[in-house]
C-alpha cells in the first residue's frame, strides 16, 4: 500500500512539473511574437477574427499606434 501511494505521489509531481513547463513555453512564445501592423481598426479586427476562426490563434487585441496604424497582438 505504501508503494502505491509513493507511485501516485511521484506521478502527481511529474504531471504538475510537465504542465508548468508547457504553460511556461506557451507564454514565452507569445511574449516574443511581434505585432502585425494594419492600416485600420476594421482591418485589424478582420485579420484577428479570420485567424481565430482558422484556429491559428487563441486570442488577439488591436491597439492603435502613435502613427495612426493598428497593431494586432496575438496569443
Amino acid at each position: 500500500m505504501k508503494n502505491i501511494r509513493r507511485v501516485l505521489a511521484v506521478s502527481a509531481v511529474g504531471a504538475i512539473a510537465a504542465s508548468s513547463l508547457a504553460l511556461g513555453a506557451g507564454s514565452a512564445a507569445a511574449a516574443t511574437a511581434k505585432p502585425r501592423l494594419t492600416s485600420s481598426a476594421v482591418a485589424c479586427q478582420t485579420l484577428g477574427n479570420t485567424w481565430a476562426q482558422q484556429g491559428k490563434i487563441t486570442g488577439f487585441k488591436c491597439v492603435e499606434t502613435k502613427d495612426g496604424a493598428w497593431a494586432l497582438y496575438v496569443w
